[in-house]
């Protein structure tokens, strides 16, 4: 029992003694909030990180001569990331640390290049943090906006992702990537922005990644467009629907705030036969119209007129995807695997020629939960 005792007090012991021996102090670390990625014209890769400055964190409400920078950019170029870092490394006095990275950000170029060969160290990298949020720049580089001063956040990284919450979309993570690019069917949608000198960027919608081939770009939609592919994928939280109603096209807004979807799989003598069905559930937030909710009869032509209007633009998105880009962004190869997976091995080989073709119905119901402050306009 002592021999244990002492054994269990020994090695107690060491642990304490060399449990931190590599332990390094915040004032030793370079904490790196956002980190973007371009492709040179001469084909290197080049790092740009947003470092935060923590002396000018706690001076971020000092105006005038007072105010310091609450972050940097530092910028180096390399074979690959890790070649990048090392030369980004030799500008700082300070330590890398990437664990409280908060975006990344893909430059146009990079983009079609092809993102595949260049994520394996994000990935690999056990101190890299995969809820970083991801986002492809169009017709621009990640350096220029990962440099822009933010309006309302210490660091431009925290904005980006907070503007995904304010638009009612889901964030979209490094790991989501890592999903879409390594499931059965579904092809990676990254949401984009557009540099902007005088506000730093805009939300542009979304970039459409080819996972087959090394996860290049294959072309973008435009927000509206992302926000019903959001809707058919079950990112979107909510959204606010606008039509056109009445012989002097006046115009009623519905809030949405509850969004399903449905994609179903009917195998028809070996072939698929998708049926995708929306449902929305929101509040009437504006009538510039002589309708009044409070009737049926009313009522009925309003949620028929937005429905109609919501199915043919989510039609107008499904003929995009099959006929212009003839890539699967619905994840409807996904719904095959798993609710027929002994179809989907024979369909799985020549997908990408298999689903422009496929024959796809789409059903949208949006129905008000409540008529706001008033019925009939005022």
């Amino acid at each position: 029992m002592k021999k244990n005792l002492l054994f269990f007090c020994l090695l107690f012991l060491s642990a304490s003694l060399t449990g931190c021996w590599n332990l390094k102090e915040p004032n030793q670390r370079a904490f790196i909030i956002g980190v973007g990625m371009d492709m040179t014209e001469d084909k290197e890769l080049e790092i740009s990180s947003e470092i935060a400055v923590p002396a000018g964190l706690g001076s971020s409400q000092v105006t005038g001569a007072g105010k310091k920078n609450t972050f940097t950019v530092a910028s180096a170029k390399g074979k690959d990331f890790m070649d990048a870092g090392q030369h980004l490394q030799a500008e700082l006095s300070r330590s890398l640390f990437y664990a409280h990275r908060q975006t990344i950000l893909i430059g146009h170029r990079m983009a079609e290049e092809g993102l595949g060969k260049y994520l394996d160290m994000i990935f690999r990298n056990p101190k890299s943090e995969l809820r970083s949020v991801i986002l492809v720049v169009k017709d621009g580089t990640a350096k220029e906006v990962i440099k822009a001063e933010p309006t309302f956040d210490p660091f431009i990284s925290t904005t980006l992702g907070s503007q995904q919450y304010a638009l009612g979309m889901k964030p979209y993570y490094y790991r989501m990537l890592l999903c879409d690019a390594f499931s059965e069917g579904t092809q990676p949608i990254v949401p984009a922005i557009t540099a902007d000198p005088s506000r730093g960027y805009i939300y542009a919608g979304s970039a459409i990644l080819d996972k087959d081939h090394g996860i290049k770009l294959v072309g973008y939609l435009d927000p509206e467009e992302s926000m019903y592919n959001n809707w058919m994928m079950g990112k979107q939280k909510n959204f606010t629907f606008t039509t056109l109603i009445g012989k002097e096209n006046e115009t009623i807004s519905l809030a949405v705030q509850s969004l399903k979807h449905r994609t179903q799989i009917k195998i028809i003598k070996h072939q698929p036969q998708i049926y995708i069905s929306l449902h929305g559930t929101g509040s009437i937030v504006e009538n510039n119209s002589s309708l009044d909710p409070s009737k049926d009869d009313d009522l009925k032509i309003i949620q028929t007129k937005l429905s109609q209007e919501a199915e043919e633009k989510v039609r107008k998105l499904i003929d995009k995807a099959q006929h212009q880009y003839k890539i699967d962004i619905f994840g409807i190869g996904e719904q095959v695997h798993m609710q027929h997976p002994e179809i989907w091995k024979t369909l799985k080989p020549h997908w990408h020629e298999t689903f422009p073709e496929l024959p796809i119905t789409v059903s949208v119901h949006l129905r008000y939960r409540d008529p706001g402050q008033t019925n009939s306009s005022l």
